[in-house]
């Protein structure tokens, strides 16, 4: 059978087969990263339905972030770290370019640090410093960004919220996760910083339908790897039955009646015939 699949009309098919193989499983992938991303957003409208909690039953300094954290409202209380405050360019609201303000809020009872979305600038220039005192925030819990290396940002700025890279500069101990601030007391004054919202998502879906999807790509996959393998299966039983017709009937095959080479007569086929000459024994008187 492998002499046959090495045919070059089997080596064809199977390139081609291969060549669907890549392309079922690639979907299949394709298909299954939507499933993961509408579980993840189905995730995300949960965490908003959730009752309010304090930050640290949700999430404490340098802990990992919560797989049901993703907008979780939280409360917190603390004080502004002003000389930390930084912005992150290259973001839009409402159609608009600008820039995200973001301070650290040092949290009571831990003295940790986690960077607060205070609001959005056009200009830099125009960020307003943070109110002083004591800050109760309620906030909408995200993880932190992944860094961006294909950035350079003058003194002041930061690529993204990258909670390893505040942490080298500032040092001590940081939340990884930052808010979205919901309410503020004393709230802000500033004219020139427009509130952001949290994100809102949306469900696309229904994540098992998608999984559906991902494995019928896959099964197609298998399908198109059995149809080469049955092609070459049958092409190697129809050259084994020719083969058998062309060698003709075997010695263990009765022969067929014909003549033998012995004489006969009445006494059955092969008897030796009697002798003409018989003479009678000598008889003695």
């Amino acid at each position: 059978m492998i002499e046959t699949a090495r045919r070059p009309r089997h080596l064809a098919l199977l390139a081609l087969a291969l060549a669907f193989v890549a392309l079922f499983v690639g979907l299949g992938f394709w298909q299954y990263g939507v499933a993961k991303q509408d579980a993840r957003e189905q995730v995300l409208q949960q965490g908003p339905a959730q009752p309010v909690a304090p930050l640290n039953e949700v999430i404490a300094p340098h802990e990992a972030f919560p797989d049901d954290g993703s907008l979780r409202r939280v409360s917190v209380t603390g004080t502004y770290d002003a000389p930390k405050q930084f912005l992150v360019p290259d973001r839009r609201l409402e159609g608009r370019a600008g820039f995200w303000v973001l301070t650290p809020l040092v949290v009571d009872g831990t003295g940790a640090r986690i960077p607060v979305l205070r609001g959005f600038v056009t200009d830099a220039a125009a960020a307003p410093a943070p109110p002083t005192g004591p800050i109760q925030l309620l906030g909408s819990l995200v993880p932190a960004e992944s860094p961006r290396t294909d950035v350079t940002v003058p003194p002041g700025q930061q690529a993204s919220v990258d909670v390893s890279t505040l942490l080298n500069e500032w040092g001590g101990t940081v939340y990884n996760a930052f808010l979205f601030t919901i309410e503020q007391t004393p709230a802000e004054q500033s004219a020139a910083m427009q509130h952001v919202p949290p994100p809102s998502p949306t469900v696309e879906g229904v994540d098992w339908r998608n999984l559906g999807y991902a494995l019928q790509w896959w099964v197609f996959a298998v399908f198109a790897l059995y149809l080469w393998w049955r092609s070459v299966r049958e092409d190697h039983l129809d050259q084994l039955a020719l083969r058998a017709r062309d060698d003709g009937p075997t010695g263990d095959e009765p022969a067929e009646d014909g003549p033998t080479d012995g004489p006969t007569d009445d006494h059955g086929a092969g008897a030796p015939a009697p002798a003409d000459d018989v003479r009678p024994k000598d008889l003695h008187v």
